[in-house]
């Protein structure tokens, strides 16, 4: 450890450069890698939740009741409060409305909503990509210029051994390594961050499409005073 800190320390300025740069990188990537972690478990924890609260005999118009009034609506609480206020407010204004209008209106703004919160979902993830692609490529230049350097010092000496190209070439590995080392748990947490997010994803639309079908089968469109009368 003490001959790597050496050889940093003894580098060019650009390889002690591109050295800062992809350990601030590394640490960037780690600090989005748990905040994010945190955030999806949360969240998945309080749809698995919410969703098991929907399908145990609740009163929907009481729970929403409940969440409208509330600041911070979790991603599902949010997707069920506006499926259900466009339901009220069109069943408030048009009384003859059928239940084959619903899809359009209820399922369409739920669907808006659900773009709205994978997009939150999904904050910080093109950092993540972008450090698992950059890193290797700073680390190949601080590799480059590190042989460079090694190559242009043999071209300065008479006598050629290795211990005058083993420091040049091993300070270029560590830039090398170091670009591994931010870009390797970027990409794994990228892919599994996908893939959790897929998961949650899926369980809105689930949702979103059964709250459908039950304001569907509820639905029980006003008749008309005249159409009484004619009877």
């Amino acid at each position: 450890m003490n001959g790597l800190l050496h050889l940093a320390l003894n580098a060019s300025f650009l390889v002690q450069l591109v050295m800062i740069t992809l350990i601030g990188l590394s640490v960037w990537s780690w600090v989005i890698i748990f905040v994010k972690k945190k955030e999806l478990k949360e969240i998945y924890i309080n749809t698995v939740k919410l969703d098991q609260k929907f399908w145990s005999g609740m009163q929907l118009q009481k729970f929403y009741i409940q969440i409208k009034e509330k600041r911070n609506k979790s991603a599902l609480e949010q997707i069920f409060y506006v499926g259900w206020n466009r339901y009220e407010d069109l069943h408030g204004a048009e009384k003859n409305i059928t239940p084959d209008v619903i899809p359009q209106t209820s399922l369409r703004a739920m669907q808006v909503q659900i773009s709205k919160e994978t997009e939150t979902l999904e904050t910080d993830l093109q950092t993540l990509a972008t450090i698992a692609s950059v890193s290797p490529y700073i680390g190949l230049l601080g590799t480059v210029w590190g042989i460079m350097n090694s190559f242009q010092s043999l071209s300065q000496t008479s006598q050629t051994t290795i211990a005058l190209v083993a420091p040049g070439i091993s300070e270029a590995l560590i830039a090398t390594a170091l670009g591994l080392i931010a870009a390797i748990p970027a990409v794994i947490a990228y892919n599994k961050f996908n893939k959790d997010i897929a998961m949650i994803v899926a369980r809105f639309e689930n949702f979103s499409e059964e709250l459908t079908e039950i304001l569907q089968r509820t639905h029980i469109p006003v008749r008309d005073e005249s159409d009484e009368i004619s009877k």
